[in-house]
């Protein structure tokens, strides 16, 4: 049993490691399985069993400055957002950092953290009610400012956390031409490495209904905005233009037969698109080619399934039909669901809609990021199996697949949690049935380094998320996560017991692990601790059934701690929204950093 020591006064102080690497953890493969071990208290050093590494809980069921006792709190879902400050040497007697955690219904709680002692302390100053409306992205320069839309969803602020003064850095509603969808949901805000770029989304009722990506440049004055939706792009300079990237293309033009009906004779000619899954309407494309058709006696129009190319994986709903009697006489005459049906029209001709002359059958975005030297905003869309890349002020667009070999010219093995350097991005996609974690130039999407052992196989439904707040401007740096189950394949049996529970049983290295990954050089895997997290909302559900309870984490600016969230094998208490932990209902998260040394 690991000893836990009360930290008020005798935390322990460790001297820096003296091993020649950049990290003096474990690098073998041997298996080391998971102890069953009571989740220390807040603020006591706790020594993980298996890897020695130091151990903080940050919060607990007592809520944080009296406020929202019994609610989780976790990191950032996104791994790549930086939830750490910048090492301050006049913070504490030691120096030490700014961070922050959410509760469960979204405020950003801020803590400062002792680098020696690892001792946490809440901070309210110059906070109204104590907390951040939300998360945000610490400066990269400053180690006391934090970047987010604290003020509204249009607008860049920062935030001084030593003074409390908030200023607003650029309002995006300024930016020429910009469609205004700002009064919805906020996404995310990330700042490149110099605090000088700035890429935010914006719109729809929730994430993933919106398509608007914007971008900010503080050294120039400029800005450029993306509508996603209708692959629109404009700015500072710019007249809008439309691109091809990211879009559906038109169906092929139809295959049309006669078939019988009440339609008189005559010349016909049709036009299809396609539909695209958007929200809270649907995409559709620009109609395809017309193709004609002679009834040489009244019947009907057969007209075969459509041919669609689908080359960034966008979730087609159906399609469309228009008929008319003279070309560019096309209506509307018809909205198939099933893009793999036919269509027969037989009757006398409605006067619908003309076909759209401009393209709606683009993406929502998921979320968006700028890459630290400030070129690049990579995108995800919400309903689609590819990545975009833009480089904002210029019409260069390309895309990676995320399902395994891209088409034509778009990018392969884009899968999985993804995470950008200066020049580079890494992501836990895997060249085949197996886990991998690949490295590659954002200027050569493929060009692809696979930076964990060949010989090593993990299995793929173990998921991972990454963080590289650490990174330097060669990318050189190693990039920091933890490996976790979300699959839901597997079912709990209600105990907390590993031998028969499947959720907690741990198979191999690296299974429920925190670890660091060389960047350069000969692969290797810092090992630092089990992080305990489930994935699930009890211990009768299945993995990956609580987003929450997945061990995402998030890695300090110097790559010496590591923040994350757990449920700690379901003994932290029930959610007072869901009771019955751990056998029912969902189960608490809470925050914990580990030392990585």
């Amino acid at each position: 049993m690991p000893t836990q020591e009360d930290a008020k006064g005798s935390a322990e102080v460790t001297s820096p490691p003296s091993c020649p690497d950049v990290y003096c953890a474990d690098t073998s493969r041997t298996f080391r399985p998971e102890s069953q071990v009571p989740p220390p208290k807040v603020n006591q050093v706790f020594r993980d069993p298996e890897f020695g590494s130091r151990i903080m809980r940050v919060t607990d069921e007592m809520g944080v400055n009296g406020m929202f006792p019994g609610f989780s709190f976790g990191t950032n879902s996104s791994a790549e957002t930086n939830e750490w400050g910048k090492f301050n040497p006049a913070l504490g007697e030691h120096g030490g950092y700014f961070f922050y955690v959410l509760s469960s219904g979204g405020a950003g709680m801020l803590f400062s953290m002792d680098a020696s002692t690892m001792q946490v302390t809440p901070y309210c100053k110059g906070l109204p009610r104590c907390h951040l409306p939300g998360g945000g992205s610490f400066s990269y320069v400053d180690p006391n400012v934090i970047f987010g839309s604290f003020g509204s969803n249009g607008t860049i602020n920062s935030l001084n956390i030593a003074t409390g003064k908030q200023t607003t850095i650029y309002d995006f509603r300024k930016c020429p031409g910009v469609p205004d969808d700002f009064g919805r949901y906020p996404g995310g805000m990330s700042n490149s490495g110099d605090d000088t770029k700035f890429s935010g989304y914006a719109g729809g009722w929730m994430q993933g209904w919106g398509s608007q990506v914007t971008y900010y440049d503080r050294t120039t004055g400029h800005c450029y905005w993306y509508e996603t939706g209708t692959g629109s792009l404009g700015g500072t300079g710019m007249s809008p233009i439309t691109v091809a990237v990211g879009m559906l293309p038109p169906p092929h033009v139809a295959n049309l037969s006669v078939t019988s009906g009440d339609l008189p004779a005559g010349d016909y000619y049709v036009q299809l698109t396609a539909n695209t899954l958007r929200h809270p309407d649907l995409g559709e494309t620009t109609p395809s080619p017309e193709a004609h058709i002679h009834l040489d006696r009244p019947g009907g129009i057969s007209i075969a399934p459509p041919e669609i190319d689908n080359p960034y994986g966008l979730v087609v709903t159906g399609y469309n039909v228009y008929i008319g009697s003279a070309p560019g006489e096309e209506r509307r005459q018809a909205s198939v669901k099933d893009a793999r049906e036919g269509y027969s029209r037989a009757t006398h001709l409605s006067r619908g809609a003309a076909p759209p002359k401009r393209s709606t059958a683009g993406y929502d975005v998921h979320n968006a990021r700028v890459s630290r030297n400030g070129k690049y905003v990579r995108i995800g869309p919400q309903n689609g199996a590819s990545l975009i890349f833009w480089m904002p002020g210029t019409s260069n667009i390309s895309a990676c697949w995320n399902q395994g070999k891209g088409h034509d010219d778009v990018a392969s093995y884009c899968g999985g949690h993804k995470v950008m350097g200066f020049d580079h991005m890494i992501n836990a996609g895997g060249l085949s049935k197996d886990y991998s974690l690949l490295l590659r130039p954002l200027s050569d999407l493929n060009q692809i380094t696979q930076l964990l052992p060949s010989e090593v196989t993990v299995p793929a439904s173990m998921d991972s998320h990454w963080s590289w707040n650490n990174v330097d401007s060669s990318d050189s740096a190693p990039v920091c996560g933890a490996f976790s189950r979300s699959s839901f394949k597997l079912q709990g049996d209600g105990t907390r017991n590993p031998q028969t529970n499947p959720v907690l049983a741990v198979r191999q290295p690296w299974d429920r692990e925190i670890v660091c990954v060389t960047t350069t050089g000969t692969p290797k895997v810092w090992r630092f601790a089990h992080h305990h997290a489930t994935g699930a909302c009890n211990a009768s559900a299945k993995d990956g059934s609580c987003f929450g309870a997945i061990a995402i984490g998030n890695v300090s600016q110097d790559g010496k701690f590591f923040l994350f969230s757990s449920d700690w094998d379901w003994s932290l208490g029930s959610d007072p929204h869901a009771p019955g932990c751990p056998t029912s209902g969902r189960c608490r998260v809470d925050s914990f950093i580990v030392e990585l040394k």
